[in-house]
């Protein structure tokens, strides 16, 4: 009896020393209570955890598109367009010592130009030029390959494919409009341009800068002819081109103070720019969807 009740007194001073301690966890030497009931080192912290890494989506480049050409319509030679107050200038013979200097020229004044070019004349010095050309907005069209007169030769068909072939491989822009040497044509040269897709386009301007007449006399002649929706014919080869050159920003500058617009021989046609979408390189001419012409066509590129 006296054995079991000292048993009985012991586990009543274990309660209440229980008690009084209100159940605790272990404290640390420092006072400060272990996470899991433990005992941690004085001075040691816990390390925080690594925020996660958020990961920006990355944005897919924007397709650019390129022009790669023109579609024409119309069965006869065109000398003009719509009477609207629209004038487009054409640059025959090129290109030449001198078309660098006119595209600067055209730069400077925000105009574009029609450039009908020989197709001989186009090689592989002067890409960058004609990709220039297409970059400010300017239209490239064939000449022929050596300038002869069509409605002598038998070989209309190859002066007009080659000079395509020779634009295309250097530049990858197909012409869609063709101006004949000396003005010269008839039912036939009209008949095989149209088979090669191409329109016959003259003019109703002529200032016969080719003679070298002087730069006043350029100018003169231009703007005494100008009407609404016309073609004006000017030369940046075939020789020293300088009178030419120094003629047309007046030319430019008059016609605009007078409500005309400069626009290309495509706007004022209302012929329709081709535009593909860029596979590879765009040799600079790349743009948005939103910057092609809204009268353009887009193609699957090939």
């Amino acid at each position: 009896m006296v054995a079991l009740a000292f048993t009985i007194a012991l586990l009543g001073l274990s309660v209440a020393v229980a008690g009084a301690s209100g159940g605790q966890s272990p404290t640390t030497p420092n006072g400060s209570t272990a996470p899991n009931g433990s005992t941690t080192p004085a001075n040691t912290t816990t390390p925080a955890e690594t925020p996660p890494v958020k990961k920006t989506p990355v944005k897919a480049a924007p397709r650019l598109y390129r022009i790669v050409g023109c579609v024409s319509t119309g069965i006869g030679a065109v000398r003009g367009g719509p009477s609207r107050r629209e004038v487009a200038i054409g640059f025959d013979d090129g290109p030449w010592t001198d078309t660098p200097a006119f595209v600067r020229m055209l730069e400077r004044e925000k105009a574009p130009a029609t450039f009908f070019m020989i197709g001989r004349q186009v090689t592989a010095s002067w890409r960058s030029t004609l990709l220039r050309e297409l970059r400010d907005g300017d239209v490239l069209g064939d000449h022929t390959w050596s300038h002869p007169d069509l409605t002598r030769s038998s070989e209309v068909r190859g002066q007009l494919l080659s000079t395509i072939g020779a634009i295309r491989g250097l530049t990858g822009y197909r012409p869609c409009i063709f101006r004949p040497p000396y003005g010269s044509y008839n039912s036939s040269v009209l008949q095989t341009a149209r088979s090669l897709g191409l329109a016959t386009v003259l003019w109703n301007v002529d200032p016969t800068d080719w003679a070298d007449p002087g730069t006043a006399a350029i100018e003169q002649r231009v703007l005494a002819q100008v009407r609404p929706g016309s073609i004006i014919i000017s030369h940046d080869g075939g020789g020293s081109r300088s009178q030419t050159l120094a003629a047309y920003p007046h030319i430019i500058d008059t016609l605009r103070s007078r409500g005309y617009r400069i626009v290309t021989i495509l706007e004022l046609l209302g012929f329709r720019p081709v535009y593909v979408p860029c596979i590879r390189l765009c040799d600079g001419l790349g743009i948005k969807r939103g910057q092609v012409p809204r009268r353009a066509i887009i193609r699957q590129a090939p």
